[in-house]
């Protein structure tokens, strides 16, 4: 009895677990002259490797939430990170905020994947 219980808690939280490792909210988004792409990793990160044309808002330093009010809410984000944790959170402060075209596209290798912007250092 035990043993089906593991089974079947393994058969449900295991998905969930894994559903958190792709961060993404679009596997193919349309980018414009106005779409903003927003990396809100650290300048070190950023230094390594970003998608052409990204603005750097770094989250963790507060730079992010420092520039938000002078953000357009009307405007459409792409928002990235390494891994989409950062970039999820970013969109949800944006989101709170009221700014509705916000999404999140999860780590930078499926930021270039989603947009088919180059990566550039």
């Amino acid at each position: 009895m035990l043993r089906t219980i593991a089974i079947l808690l393994g058969a449900v939280v295991l998905p969930l677990s894994l559903s958190g490792c792709t961060q993404g909210d679009a596997a193919d988004v349309a980018v414009n002259d106005t779409t903003v792409v927003i990396d809100v990793r650290t300048p070190e990160e950023y230094a390594a490797g970003h998608l052409e044309g990204a603005q750097l808002l770094d989250l963790t330093s507060g730079e992010f939430a420092a520039a938000l009010p002078q953000l357009d809410p009307d405007a459409e984000y792409l928002v990235y990170c390494r891994s989409g944790n950062r970039s999820g959170q970013a969109v949800s402060l944006m989101k709170d905020a009221g700014f509705p075209n916000a999404t999140n596209l999860g780590s930078l290798e499926e930021a270039a994947d989603a947009t088919g912007i180059t990566i550039v250092s």
